[in-house]
């Protein structure tokens, strides 16, 4: 099977203690670790919800992703920026935060990289928040890896950057960061209204 369509090929899952992830390997070791071992603990905590697709005949791991609730606060940003997050929001409905998930970790397995699973599984998501939270959810965020490939998969779904440069998100956010390093991650969003245009 060269693509795989997540819709065609793949059952949609809830984590839940009778299904639980044990051996899915993405190629990160960190998002191994919180799929494999930590997810069920976040979830009993109420921090959040984990999701998989698996093949409908083997029953393989292709995709999982984790989502919670948070907010995109524009209380913290500069002007511009708010300009660019409220551009579809009516004047006399502004906020000083606004209602978002968050997509706590996205990984994709090893075995299925390369065949375009991340963006599917970017446009499932959309539709599942849609769906089922269609008027609790303004954005989908999410602290991308800065790395150039996180980068680029996240804007070619659509995502923008909270903050347009680095600089901007560590004066606004009061992160400590040592003169030569760069943040491990960047804010991003998108637009749920927007996807609907």
């Amino acid at each position: 099977m060269n693509l795989i369509k997540l819709k065609t090929h793949c059952d949609f899952w809830e984590l839940t203690p009778e299904r639980p992830i044990t051996d899915f390997d993405c190629g990160d070791s960190d998002l191994n670790d919180f799929f494999n071992r930590d997810a069920l603990l976040f979830q009993r905590q109420r921090l959040g919800q984990t999701f998989n697709h698996c093949l409908k005949d083997t029953d393989k791991i292709v995709c999982a992703f984790s989502l919670s609730a948070d907010s995109l606060k524009t209380v913290l940003m500069p002007g511009s920026r708010i300009k660019k997050i409220k551009e579809l929001i009516p004047r006399e409905k502004a906020l000083q935060s606004y209602p978002a998930i968050l997509i706590g970790r996205l990984g994709v397995s090893v075995e299925f990289a390369g065949r375009g699973i991340g963006l599917q599984l970017l446009d499932t998501i959309k539709v599942y928040c849609d769906m089922n939270f269609p008027f609790l959810v303004r954005f989908l965020v999410v602290d991308a890896y800065n790395k150039d490939n996180v980068i680029a998969f996240y804007q070619k779904g659509d995502f923008s950057f909270v903050f347009s440069t680095e600089q901007q998100e560590i004066e606004n956010l009061r992160k400590r960061v040592n003169e030569n390093e760069i943040l491990n991650t960047r804010q991003m969003f998108f637009d749920m209204e927007r996807g609907n245009k």
